[in-house]
């Protein structure tokens, strides 16, 4: 039986899948998992016939990274659940060099590192700062080894991480009203309220054409992130950095309404309403993850900035 279950979520990414797919296969033995997120570029029959190794999990609508990811992980029965983005190409070594990141049974998830196209770096774990805004460890960083010794992190960003297969069970998995973007931070946040820590792995590198299937300019992915943070705040933050942050939002984009752009201000002003229609089920979220918590969100929090 496969030690790991590799699922590669891909949304209309047919044109993407064959390089990702042909540098995975080789590596050492797993399950190789692709969710069809509702595409309509053909992807499930033309794997049929080009990856026959590949087993495919169709959705008939576009589930989001988190819903298509929770499409799979529902039904991973190994050890360790694999995430890697159909824009990411894994090098070779990859998989065993992640897999050996769990090096201690309190390891609940392991980051790549992931590189961008000109050489730099994507990331190498994530943080969040003391705004509960996501950030991504050494963006752009030159890869001269300074971020090549494995470091207990905050996030393992789910372009290319690793996740045991236990952990997930304990904490839920991912959130499914996310849709897309701050999944990763929310379910790792909840992974270290519940006691497991997350680790990085710089010898499993990965490259990434960052963002080919959303753009990172885009409504789509302002009103996303936007929203979701607010609501990884709302469940997993201290009561005093949630509500700092959810009440000063609207006078923000007050702000950014006058002085900078309208459109940005219509679109933040989208995402609130979603966040406050989503408020009564977030809040019965918190009170379950707080329930269940074996670390303080003070003591998780003090990470904040910090890694």
């Amino acid at each position: 039986m496969s030690e790991a279950t590799v699922v590669v979520v891909s949304w209309n990414g047919r044109h993407l899948l064959p390089a990702c797919l042909d540098a995975l296969l080789p590596q050492r033995p797993a399950a190789v998992w692709v969710v069809d997120n509702g595409s309509v570029d053909g992807t499930a029959d033309w794997l049929a016939t080009a990856y026959p190794s590949v087993r495919v999990l169709r959705s008939p609508t576009n589930l989001g990274f988190a819903g298509g990811n929770n499409l799979a992980l529902r039904e991973v029965a190994t050890e360790f659940a694999v995430l890697l983005n159909n824009d990411a190409v894994p090098r070779p070594g990859w998989l065993a060099a992640l897999l050996a990141g769990f090096d201690a049974p309190e390891v609940a998830a392991v980051a790549s590192k992931v590189l961008l196209p000109d050489g730099t770096i994507n990331s190498i774990g994530g943080r969040v700062d003391r705004d509960g805004y996501g950030h991504d460890i050494g963006l752009r960083a030159t890869d001269d080894g300074s971020y090549d010794v494995a470091a207990d992190v905050l996030v393992a960003p789910g372009t290319a991480c690793a996740l045991r297969t236990a952990a997930l069970h304990d904490v839920g998995g991912f959130d499914d009203d996310y849709f897309l973007y701050y999944e990763d931070v929310d379910l790792c946040w909840r992974l270290r309220l519940a006691g497991w820590r997350v680790r990085t792995a710089p010898a499993a590198v990965v490259d990434h054409l960052h963002s080919a299937t959303t753009g990172t300019v885009s409504d789509l992915h302002a009103f996303h992130d936007t929203r979701n943070r607010l609501l990884t705040l709302t469940k997993d933050a201290t009561a005093g950095l949630a509500l700092r942050e959810v009440l000063r939002f609207p006078l923000t984009t007050a702000s950014i309404a006058v002085h900078e752009d309208r459109h940005r201000a219509r679109v933040r002003m989208r995402a609130y309403a979603s966040y406050l229609r989503l408020l009564p089920r977030t809040l019965r979220k918190r009170r379950r993850i707080g329930a269940t918590a074996k670390v303080s969100r003070a003591d998780v929090q003090r990470l904040v900035g910090r890694v």
